[in-house]
């Protein structure tokens, strides 16, 4: 009877032990939990607009076709640009690019591609790419840069401005004419 009995428990610990591993084993053909799906590298939006305020008070907007914002670097890249700068005198400067870039972090727009800013008193800026310094409300622009206001004209290779198109610092080829046309 002493036989039987260690056999009984060796077959229930065996029946125990392989019950055990087959329901703890890990099933090799069980699916395997999926990486994290890949994030977008950008996000488009189409006719939307990126606003700046400081204290309750409106610095600029940017109007797009397009805008794709990288996720990782907080930068946008902005088709077909419309903005408007606005001034601490409650004029403005409306300005068009084809593309634009908008860095979060500086809060600068690196412009490219047939830009005209045009102020409220009628200045009109060209250049062939600009940069809007955010930090210090300036605009800087160069390739070829005019800028006309009555019958004067100033032409240089570099142009920088304030927000107004009023004060204005030109370097490079400068020159300035008046009484005609930038051509």
């Amino acid at each position: 009877m002493k036989k039987q009995t260690y056999l009984l428990i060796a077959a229930i610990l065996f029946i125990l032990v392989a019950g055990s591993y087959y329901f703890l084993k890990e099933d090799s053909n069980s699916p395997q939990p999926q990486a994290a799906i890949d994030q977008p590298t950008t996000m488009s939006y189409s006719g939307n607009t990126i606003i700046e305020e400081k204290d309750g008070k409106r610095l600029w907007e940017l109007g797009a076709e397009k805008i794709d914002i990288d996720p990782k670097t907080k930068q946008a890249v902005i088709k077909n640009l419309k903005g408007v700068f606005y001034q601490d005198d409650g004029g403005k400067m409306e300005l068009v690019a084809l593309e634009a870039v908008y860095d979060t972090k500086t809060r600068d727009i690196v412009m490219q591609g047939h830009i005209k800013a045009v102020s409220d008193d009628g200045t009109v800026f060209i250049a062939q790419t600009a940069r809007w310094a955010g930090d210090s409300q300036r605009i800087y622009g160069s390739g070829g840069v005019t800028m006309t206001k009555d019958d004067t004209v100033i032409m240089g290779d570099r142009i920088e401005s304030d927000a107004g198109l009023q004060k204005v610092k030109v370097e490079g080829n400068a020159r300035i004419r008046r009484g005609g046309s930038a051509n």
